[in-house]
């Protein structure tokens, strides 16, 4: 391959992996815009649905007795 197709078939792939970036970040802001709509009469136990990491946090500092700030 000459050295100007190399460069387009490289052009093309950063397109794509931009194209797939902007569909997640698309994505992400919907989500944290859906979020904001309900954060205001969302229970606890609602957020910890979407945030099991969180939770389970929570959970094993509950567990442990670790109530320090």
């Amino acid at each position: 391959m000459s050295p100007r197709t190399l460069k387009l078939v490289e052009l093309k792939e950063a397109e794509e992996k931009s194209l797939k970036e902007s569909e997640r970040l698309e994505k992400e802001v919907a989500e944290v815009k859906e979020m904001k709509k309900k954060i205001s009469t969302m229970t606890a136990n609602e957020y910890f649905e979407k945030h099991l990491e969180l939770k389970k946090k929570f959970d094993d500092e509950i567990r442990n007795d670790y109530w320090c700030f």
